[in-house]
């Protein structure tokens, strides 16, 4: 196969400030003052992804932290000082400013609203503002370390936090309010007219917004150094690393409103640890206690479990959720995509050297130490099986739904991921072809048998708007087709289940392709009609890969002459999978797939 390849704010009167982050609405920062690491206005991100770009960042060796401004980029390394560079799409630097630190640990991320940005970092002695069109400094406050504390910027303050005072600044400089405060290294988060903050003391503040005057007496003995505020209308969500423990509070009084999620086993991730979305808290871990990263899935208003999936190893950071998926970085292995309704895999990248992730403008942004990979969603639909030849035929039928004419690549694949030629009606023998296809109009491509042996693979469509897609088994005796089973194009997933009959004849096949860049573990589960596993095994699959067996094949003693029941597959990297059902060897009918999400 080729390689190549929050909720939102609500508004508010006008005596308060309206929010207007764009550059301080990324995954660090949190897509909002609020700290959602939520982002429900961007869409048309979601899988298949594909590396689109990858912009080179000139002087910078050790990038860890990224913002994206409209098509520029905000790049910050550590060092002594702490150096932050702004460049273009084209990779050129359009300015640079530094913030004095010392080259220690380096967890912060600027905030954006109106023409400024505020500027930070490990270790340092200020924080800057500066113009974000040239770089100049317009006011800087000698505020201290300001490590871990992401500041916010309304349309009319910036609201930041050093190690010894927080602090409420027009934005044109003047000192609004401030308090002197040993602040924690955490995040601040806004919402409506209330600013949320913890002390190093593990104390809890709520204060008023445009006065800094408590809201509700401060909760004791909360969290620290590098928990994660998330608010909503209702509720401040909060973590403590120490003690593993996740609670919500009253927005309105301070007071504990649920706190079923307790003693969580293992370590909460960094950068965020939680995020809120669809009326859901999800919680991210590094490690659930056992070796493996984990996320789950709460109701917001109640703490009630819903879901968690489990990683096949631990490590989980820059996690953030756009377009009903959830994003994150993986064990210093791969960028894993979710779906945020089930958390079910729909998406994986393999890399090792990702610092940071984010998302703007509909694509994936992956910062390196040196680069940023900009990846982009496709429309691609797959058809995990296809064969020609000893009688058998494939007819693919695209379909355009769409007001625009749609012009698709038809990429047919081996067993082992490389290029199929293949005999095709109207084509000749290719292993790809071009087809163009008018609005609200269908087209199809259909194979041709010579003669030969059976040949077996699968086949990608990758179009310029999305299409629908149908493949027709067909099996012809002296050029009659005598037998054909439809079925419907498949989307890559992570877990799936197949109801398999064999007996009288009849069998089950079931094909599956892999169409990421990385090998998949996969593990089959037989199981009877009782829902109790009789059998399980094992394999990979190549990038690219293809497999297509009977499920008596595959669990010969298990299945015997006679079976009924469900073929659970689970797999580290989605797979596109299709089953037959046949009789005789020849297919009669589709077997549905049961996938969480389609």
């Amino acid at each position: 196969m080729s390689r190549k390849l929050i909720l939102p704010l609500l508004l508010l009167s006008l005596c308060l400030p309206v929010f207007g982050q764009t550059m301080g609405d990324q995954s660090s920062a949190g897509f909002n003052n609020a700290r959602t690491y939520t982002n429900n206005d961007l869409a048309g991100v979601r899988p298949p992804l594909r590396l689109f770009q990858t912009i080179s960042l000139t002087g910078v060796t050790n990038a860890n932290s990224v913002a994206v401004f409209e098509n520029q980029f905000l790049v910050g390394q550590p060092g002594s000082p702490v150096n932050y560079k702004m460049f273009s799409r084209g990779g050129n630097t359009l300015w640079t400013q530094d913030v004095f630190g010392t080259g220690g640990s380096f967890r912060y991320v600027p905030a954006l609203g109106g023409s400024l940005v505020i500027l930070g970092g490990e270790s340092t002695t200020s924080v800057k503002a500066v113009k974000i069109s040239d770089g100049t400094v317009l006011w800087s406050d000698q505020v201290g370390n300001a490590n871990g504390r992401f500041p916010a910027v309304t349309d009319n303050l910036a609201i930041y936090a050093g190690s010894d005072r927080i602090v409420a600044r027009t934005l044109a400089g003047s000192v609004f309010w401030q308090q002197a405060v040993t602040t924690a290294a955490t995040a601040i988060a806004v919402r409506d007219d209330s600013l949320y903050f913890l002390s190093r003391d593990r104390t809890l503040r709520a204060v008023n917004l445009m006065t800094g005057a408590l809201k509700w007496a401060p909760v004791l003995n909360v969290a620290s150094d590098g928990a994660s505020l998330v608010a909503s209308e209702k509720y401040l969500f909060v973590n403590d690393p120490a003690g593993g423990i996740v609670a919500a509070f009253s927005a309105a009084t301070g007071q504990l409103a649920w706190n079923q999620i307790v003693n969580l086993p293992g370590t909460f991730a960094t950068g965020p640890a939680l995020a809120l979305a669809y009326g859901r808290l999800y919680v991210f871990r590094a490690n659930n206690g056992s070796g493996r990263a984990a996320i789950s899935a709460y109701d917001a208003d109640t703490g009630e479990a819903i879901w968690v999936v489990r990683e096949h190893g631990e490590g989980l950071s820059h996690a953030f959720i756009a377009d009903n998926a959830i994003y994150y970085y993986h064990g210093n292995e791969d960028i894993r995509v979710r779906d945020a309704a089930t958390g079910t895999l729909i998406w994986s990248i393999p890399d090792t050297r990702i610092t940071a992730l984010t998302a703007a403008n509909g694509e994936l942004v992956a910062l390196r130490p040196n680069a940023i990979d900009i990846y982009q969603p496709t429309n691609e639909i797959f058809m995990p099986h296809m064969a020609n030849g000893a009688g058998q035929t494939t007819l693919i039928m695209l379909s355009n739904t769409g007001s625009q004419p749609a012009t698709a690549d038809v990429e047919f694949f081996k067993e082992d991921g490389g290029h199929l030629s293949v005999p095709l009606r109207s084509f000749g023998t290719q292993f790809e072809v071009q087809v163009t296809i008018p609005p609200n109009s269908s087209t199809a491509v259909q194979t041709l048998d010579q003669g030969g042996n059976l040949v077996s693979g699968w086949v990608r469509v990758g179009s310029t708007v999305p299409l629908h897609g149908t493949t027709n088994f067909q099996y012809s005796e002296q050029q009659d087709i005598v037998r054909e089973a439809g079925v419907a194009d498949a989307v890559a997933i992570g877990a799936a289940n197949i109801f398999v009959s064999v007996g009288g004849g009849f069998n089950a096949g079931v094909a599956m392709a892999n169409p990421t860049e990385q090998d998949a573990e996969v593990t089959l589960r037989l199981l009877n009609n009782s829902g109790i596993e009789v059998g399980s095994q094992t394999m990979t699959l190549e990038s690219g890969g293809h497999v297509a067996r009977f499920i008596n094949e595959m669990f010969t003693s298990q299945v015997g002459s006679a079976f009924e029941g469900t073929l659970a597959v689970e797999t580290d990297v989605p797979l596109a999978i299709t089953a037959i059902r046949t009789k005789g060897g020849i297919q009669i009918s589709s077997f549905p797939i049961g996938q969480a999400v389609r």
